[in-house]
Parts: C-alpha cells; sequence; structure tokens
C-alpha cells in the first residue's frame, strides 16, 4: 500500500451511468466523498472529471462534484423534435461517453510519453468502455480499476479490467407514502420553478435536492410524484419555452391544482 500511495490517481466519471444506475436499482444518491476516499486508497488523484449534460441533473449533483473536487464536464444531447400531439423535444444522443474516452486517452497517451505509470479509475459499469480499458492497459501500459455500481456493471468490462472495486452503496430511510407527496405539494406550492412553470422534470430534480426537505429515499420520491399526477394534482398541458440555446420549445407543463391538493389533504385551505 506504501508503493501504491504514491502513484497519481486519474478519474474519470461518467455520471449518468453512475447516478441512474445508483438511483434505479438501490434507490439512492451517489456519495460522492465515499468516492472519493475509495479514489484515494490508489494513490494522489492528478485529475479528476465527470462527464454528463448537467442540464439534466439537480444543481445539487454539481455542486456535490464541486466540493469534492471532481471536474464537471457539460456535455449537451443532440435534440431533434419528434412528430407528436404537442411536438415534444426528444433526446437522441449524447457524446458524453466520447469525451469520457477521448480525454482518458489524451492523459494516458501523456503519461506514456512521460514515463508515468498511473492508475485509471473509471467510474462507470458500460460494457461500451471495453475497448477503452483495453487501451488504456495494453497500447498504454496503464493500470485500469472499474468503480461501478453493483448489479449495473458489465461482466466483460470487469475481465478487461485490471481490478474491480465496487461502488458503495449508501442507505437511505424510507418516509410514509403520505409525508413525501405532502413535501413534494408543499414545495410545488413554495416555487418559483426555475422555468416559470414545473414540469415533471423539474419537480423530480428539484424534490431530489435535499436543500428542498421533500423525504424518503430518491426512488420514493420519484414514485410519489408519478403518483400525484396520477391523482390529478398536477395537471399536464402545453407549455412553449425559450431554451437556453435561445431556441423556442415545446414540452408538457405540470401546474399544481390547489383544489386538488386540498381535497386530498396536501394542502389546507388557509396555505
Amino acid at each position: 500500500m506504501t508503493n501504491q500511495s504514491r502513484e497519481e490517481v486519474a478519474v474519470f466519471v461518467d455520471l449518468e451511468n453512475l447516478r441512474y444506475s445508483m438511483l434505479n436499482l438501490h434507490g439512492v444518491e451517489p456519495d460522492l466523498n465515499g468516492l472519493i476516499e475509495k479514489i484515494r486508497t490508489y494513490g494522489r488523484p492528478s485529475v479528476m472529471r465527470a462527464y454528463a449534460d448537467f442540464s439534466e441533473h439537480p444543481d445539487s449533483v454539481r455542486r456535490q462534484l464541486q466540493i469534492v473536487g471532481i471536474e464537471a464536464i457539460n456535455v449537451p444531447v443532440k435534440r431533434i423534435s419528434r412528430p407528436s400531439e404537442f411536438n415534444l423535444v426528444e433526446r437522441i444522443k449524447n457524446a458524453a461517453d466520447m469525451w469520457f474516452a477521448l480525454d482518458a486517452i489524451s492523459e494516458a497517451s501523456d503519461a506514456d510519453a512521460a514515463g508515468v505509470s498511473k492508475t485509471f479509475v473509471l467510474v462507470t459499469g458500460d460494457a461500451d468502455y471495453i475497448k477503452l480499458v483495453t487501451q488504456l492497459r495494453n497500447r498504454y501500459g496503464q493500470k485500469v480499476v472499474v468503480c461501478g455500481v453493483p448489479g449495473s456493471t458489465s461482466n466483460d468490462l470487469v475481465s478487461a479490467a485490471n481490478a474491480i472495486d465496487p461502488i458503495d452503496v449508501p442507505s437511505v430511510n424510507a418516509a410514509e407514502d403520505s409525508e413525501v407527496r405532502q413535501a413534494i405539494v408543499h414545495m410545488a406550492k413554495r416555487g418559483p420553478s426555475p422555468m416559470q412553470f414545473w414540469t415533471m422534470r423539474t419537480l423530480d430534480s428539484w424534490s431530489q435536492d435535499e436543500r428542498n426537505g421533500v423525504p424518503g429515499t430518491p426512488t420514493q420520491r420519484r414514485n410519489m410524484l408519478r403518483v400525484l399526477s396520477e391523482e390529478g394534482v398536477f395537471v399536464h398541458s402545453a407549455r412553449e419555452y425559450i431554451h437556453r440555446s435561445g431556441e423556442l420549445r415545446q414540452t408538457l407543463a405540470a401546474e399544481l391544482d390547489e383544489d386538488r391538493a386540498i381535497e386530498l389533504g396536501y394542502l389546507s385551505e388557509c396555505e
């Protein structure tokens, strides 16, 4: 461990794979502080980067990356309008994996040219990175450790790497479903939405942000938001908005029906 601790570590995080695998399989957000502690057991981090379209994640995710010292690399997804009743915007391609791989190869090439051996910690479980892993090991002579979420890591990716070190799954206590629904309604009532109107995506993002005080696990919050929609507490309608790119786009708004919320006991008449 003494020799290992003197080595430099290059860390590349597939944030979408990490976050959604953790949420979908285990119902919790990733523990980034725990991830950093794991990384430090391999040596001194010389570069730490996370790749994603950060407009698709709560602001708290980017803040947490900044706090632990991981650079957030924003890679916007490409979109088109698909024909439908409301001409909804559809996500079609995410180039984050390409930037992830290119930066890792560049880092390995520089290390190889300088005669430096590094440990590359790849935080992902995606089999698409198998070729990257074999290039880092065979062409550039670097050690590769795969840190994937338990239950979502490709066996072939594990076989290609030098080692596997699974992501630790933090525990979060569930709350009463009714308490979670009431907290989401009060959050929407307080507002304001960052887009001047709510969508299911922004409601989900805000409910997952710990600063908004919605109890329960991430999966529970998401499930209760769906229940509120089914109960008619959030009513959907087409809305136009100006995207940060300057484009005029359309989406489905999720407007809070306060009368329905009062009827179901999520709000009181005096609120």
